[in-house]
């Protein structure tokens, strides 16, 4: 009986309070680690910007220069034609700009 009365005389206070504690500790930590990983994130897309907006001009460019191409080629010229005969062969399709409707 002395197991019996030693039990009672306990609480479950102390150690329901360190699991909670242990908990809000826990996920405080997650809650700042997250936090510093979405300030990572935010530097390396700053950082990343540059160069996405340099290879959007360089992007554009080339579809300026691939348009004036296949333009070439259907007025006839030769040159451009075998060019795009080539690049038509390894898989790269070039379209010419449609004339815009005209209007009577």
């Amino acid at each position: 009986m002395s197991v019996d009365t030693a039990a009672a005389g306990r609480s479950v206070f102390a150690p329901v309070f360190l699991l909670a504690l242990s908990l809000l500790a826990m996920a405080g930590y997650q809650t700042w680690q997250l936090f510093q990983q979405q300030a990572n994130l935010q530097t390396v897309r700053a950082n990343q910007e540059p160069a996405v907006e340099e290879s959007q001009r360089i992007r554009a460019q080339l579809q300026s220069l691939t348009t004036g191409t296949a333009d070439l080629a259907a007025a006839g010229n030769q040159n451009a034609q075998r060019i795009v005969d080539e690049l038509s062969r390894q898989g790269v399709t070039l379209t010419a700009n449609e004339a815009p409707p005209s209007t009577p």
